[in-house]
């Protein structure tokens, strides 16, 4: 991310774009290396040691959140405004986890995709879900046996807020163009799945399924199909 894109960050994303770095010889895993059985059974072992005795299906639930938080406003917010915008590839994109096996660091490569001559909020989402997200879901929920609908709901979730916060901040005819894209419960493409993972009414989003965070003794999401609108959290994790 340029230094001109995260001054114009909203404050709540300071924090978090503190751990995304341009490395171009991490030595981190990379994001389809964390789908490996070794490797994410390692992590999500570890990660589980917060919580004895927890629902191994809520940890990885929770463990997954994490991840979107920390990969997904980055490759959204530079590909809608970056001069250089982030690759997809999650070959090349890397990620380090720390001692309790949250991830930590997103870690970028310093050669960019190229910015197309007029960016285009739905083409990057359609390219986000073809190249990073669709697989990633699959092997994912193929690991833990967690529904892909569940994770579809993280995704959505993570995404939705990262283009709310943005358009208070950063409006733009690209990013606008990305919420209506995301919004549009009438389109059958490739986002379809990830559309269907929240309800929309006057109230705002909802879950359609239970991230099973309730499991753990976290405070329960706001936006679960269980919890009380009043008592709302608009946040991704």
């Amino acid at each position: 991310m340029s230094p001109a894109l995260f001054a114009r960050l909203p404050a709540q994303m300071q924090p978090l774009a503190a751990r995304w770095r341009r490395l171009p010889h991490s030595d981190a895993p990379s994001l389809s290396g964390w789908l490996e059985p070794e490797l994410l059974s390692g992590a999500l072992a570890r990660y589980a040691r917060n919580w004895p005795q927890a629902d191994p299906r809520a940890v990885a639930s929770q463990w997954h959140q994490e991840g979107c938080a920390l990969v997904l406003p980055p490759l959204l917010l530079g590909g809608l405004f970056d001069v250089e915008p982030p690759t997809l590839d999650p070959a090349r994109l890397r990620m380090t986890i720390d001692a309790q096996g949250a991830p930590t660091e997103l870690h970028l490569p310093l050669d960019t995709e190229e910015a197309p001559a007029e960016r285009s909020g739905a083409r990057l989402l359609d390219r986000l879900h073809e190249q990073l997200l669709h697989p990633l879901v699959g092997r994912f929920a193929a690991h833990t046996g967690l529904a892909p609908r569940l994770l579809w709901g993280n995704v959505a979730l993570c995404i939705d807020w990262v283009l709310e916060m943005a358009q208070a901040n950063l409006p733009d005819r690209a990013l606008g163009e990305a919420r209506a894209h995301v919004r549009d419960c009438h389109r059958q493409d490739a986002c379809t799945a990830m559309r269907a993972a929240l309800r929309r009414d006057a109230a705002g989003a909802m879950r359609r399924v239970c991230c099973l965070r309730e499991r753990l003794p976290l405070q329960r999401c706001g936006v679960c199909p269980l919890a009380r609108r009043q008592n709302r959290i608009n946040m991704p994790t």
